[in-house]
């Protein structure tokens, strides 16, 4: 599928809410439009708030300590897997970067780096952490398991990390990238179909993982869904491959709390080569607020080829862009408790202030009062970086599912 369908997710994942009048009222929100702008604010500042906690919790403070201990260190062999989780948490330690660690999440998931493979070659066993050698050496065999014991912090004295991965199994059936050539000259022969993960600290949980991947008879994947706990916080993500239906799922919780999620459903028709995307569904919770798009049939996807043409960046290119948006999606932002209308949304073609010769594209919302305030306003910081994100998820539709 061809870059446009990026251009769909990217520009309507960000501030836009459907409205089927089957099922809510398409009215304004009966709080006014400073209660409703107020909940706005208290929505990002909530997010954000959870973001700085999570980067305080033991996985992420872990791995930014054990970070320092290996920032020397060229980790090798199965000591990657080690090294690639520690990414992870130093990113969530990280709290200026206000990544929703999708990237990460996705390379770990599809084991890009091939890790798992290694782990697997090297076969099961302890490995633990040798200070003086600065290597993980193995040091007891084990039936069904890898297990990595570490510092947990760079301080001596901080008591050990115990890292155990089990139920490691790779597909090597045919897929996506089967043969192709990594820089290390490794040829990629097999596909991670699942694993599970745990850390414990001095006998303390600090993080559980699992992966879980299905190949349909073409050799694409069905489904490839993760769950990544650094307690108390839960990231589950999904994305599948169905019939007429391509999807992806999000949710970063506190226990049970919804903090963020994030669900994308693109519909498809193979057999159209003029209208493959037949309609699209995209919404994205933060906090008590839900902004969704609905495009009903295929003619947003048609405008958006047209909009591809142009050149990005240009006054033509924002103005043909915000007019596919306001003429073939339906926009606004609602409660997520009653569905009603918090604001409504309108693109908008804007030059930059800072580079006069590039134009962007707005999402305008409009209140109740009838005031206006660009949704930057209230999301800039974060969705600047979920649109970066969005971004690579789109690669991994076109790559690894055949859309």
């Amino acid at each position: 599928m061809r870059r446009i369908v990026g251009l769909v997710i990217v520009g309507l994942a960000i501030v836009c809410s459907a409205c089927n009048s089957d099922e809510v009222m398409d009215a304004y929100s009966e709080r006014g439009a400073d209660s409703d702008k107020l909940m706005l604010s208290n929505s990002s500042d909530v997010l954000i708030g959870e973001l700085v906690q999570l980067g305080t919790t033991d996985f992420p403070l872990m791995c930014h300590s054990v970070n320092k201990r290996f920032a020397e260190v060229e980790l090798e062999g199965n000591a990657r897997f080690v090294e690639a989780l520690v990414k992870i948490g130093v990113l969530m330690y990280d709290v200026e970067s206000s990544d929703c660690y999708f990237e990460e999440l996705m390379n770990f998931a599809f084991d890009k780096e091939y890790y798992c493979n290694v782990l697997l070659s090297e076969g099961f066993g302890v490995w633990q952490w040798n200070q003086e050698l600065l290597v993980f050496e193995q040091v007891d065999e084990h039936d069904s398991e890898v297990v990595f014991i570490f510092p947990a912090t760079d301080d001596v004295n901080g008591g050990n990390a115990v890292l155990s991965v089990s139920e490691l199994m790779l597909y090597e059936g045919a897929f996506p990238g089967k043969g192709d050539l990594l820089d290390d000259g490794t040829v990629i022969s097999n596909a991670l179909e699942s694993l599970k993960l745990n850390i414990k600290v001095d006998e303390r949980l600090i993080l559980t993982s699992n992966v879980s991947t299905t190949f349909n008879s073409d050799g694409y994947y069905n489904d490839v869904a993760m769950t990544f706990n650094p307690q108390p916080y839960h990231l589950k993500c999904e994305l599948a491959r169905e019939e007429e239906n391509g999807y992806w799922m999000f949710s970063f919780n506190r226990d049970s709390e919804v903090i963020l999620s994030h669900n994308l459903t693109l519909g498809l028709d193979k057999s159209n080569k003029n209208e493959p995307v037949t309609h699209l569904y995209n919404g994205l919770r933060v906090g008590d607020v839900v902004l969704q798009t609905e495009a009903q049939t295929g003619e947003l996807y048609k405008a958006l080829l047209q909009v591809d043409k142009l050149n990005e960046g240009a006054k033509e290119y924002a103005q043909a862009l915000a007019m596919a948006l306001n003429n073939h999606a339906l926009m606004d932002v609602r409660y997520v408790a009653d569905k009603s209308i918090i604001a409504k949304v309108h693109a908008l073609a804007r030059q930059n202030q800072s580079m006069t010769d590039e134009w962007w594209v707005d999402l305008e919302l409009v209140f109740s009062d009838e005031s206006c305030v660009s949704s930057e306003i209230y999301f800039e910081d974060f969705l600047t970086n979920f649109k970066v994100e969005l971004e690579q998820l789109v690669v991994e539709f076109e790559s690894k599912f055949g859309i």
